[in-house]
């Protein structure tokens, strides 16, 4: 019986993972997520791996309240900002996120935080071209210079089965573009054969997907 009991309990924290959509898995290379502590904070180094690139520098304590040229934050909302750098041999990106938050609906009576109830903005420079992203209400834009790519959540878990919110997002244009996992500990999905440049700005914006995390009420 305690055997039995140990196996459920390992089962029952063992974290979900999301399920690729078909047509994108299907054209794919799969940019794995390796070295990435679970905690976060000002004393925890929360870089990282992402394939061949490397997640460093990144600050939460960078003002959100600072403007970006995407997006813009109620001095009433729960703000949180953050910078990364994403970097591959000679080539790295400095990447910034800005959120807003509605604070009823997660920071009274111990709300639980949903995507659908925050807008994120995030940038990334030092490619060819300007990379942006922007997040509401659970859908989006993601843009790379003057081309833009619908972004949808996907609900799908590994295994089988959904879950209420998102556990990923993928981005479509005339054809599916890649898609990133927000669950622990992450993972990116990118279409085979987009140049250098389109992939490091699609895996830049998609690193802001996975370090977002809600404001505390502190």
């Amino acid at each position: 019986m305690r055997a039995i009991a140990s196996t459920l309990l390992l089962a029952s924290c063992a974290a979900s993972r999301m399920a690729p959509p078909a047509d994108i898995s299907s054209v794919s290379k799969v940019l794995p997520v390796s070295d990435r502590s679970r905690m976060s904070g000002a004393f925890v180094n929360e870089g990282f791996k992402l394939g061949p690139y490397t997640v460093a520098d990144v600050d939460r304590k960078w003002d959100s309240s600072s403007e970006l040229s995407i997006g813009r934050w109620g001095a009433g909302s729960k703000t949180t900002g953050f910078s990364f750098t994403l970097a591959d041999g000679d080539t790295t990106l400095k990447g910034k996120c800005a959120s807003e938050l509605k604070q009823a609906s997660v920071l009274a009576l111990g709300g639980k935080f949903s995507w659908g109830s925050t807008t994120i903005a995030c940038e990334c420079r030092g490619g060819e071209d300007k990379a942006t992203l922007q997040l509401s209400n659970g859908s989006g834009v993601l843009a790379i210079g003057d081309e833009e790519y619908a972004l949808h959540p996907v609900h799908a878990l590994a295994g089988g089965g959904e879950q209420g919110e998102p556990s990923g997002f993928r981005a479509d244009g005339d054809r599916p573009v890649g898609a990133v996992e927000v669950v622990y500990p992450g993972q990116v999905w990118l279409r085979k054969g987009l140049d250098d440049s389109m992939r490091g700005a699609v895996s830049c914006l998609f690193t802001g997907l996975m370090l977002y995390k809600a404001p505390s009420d502190d």
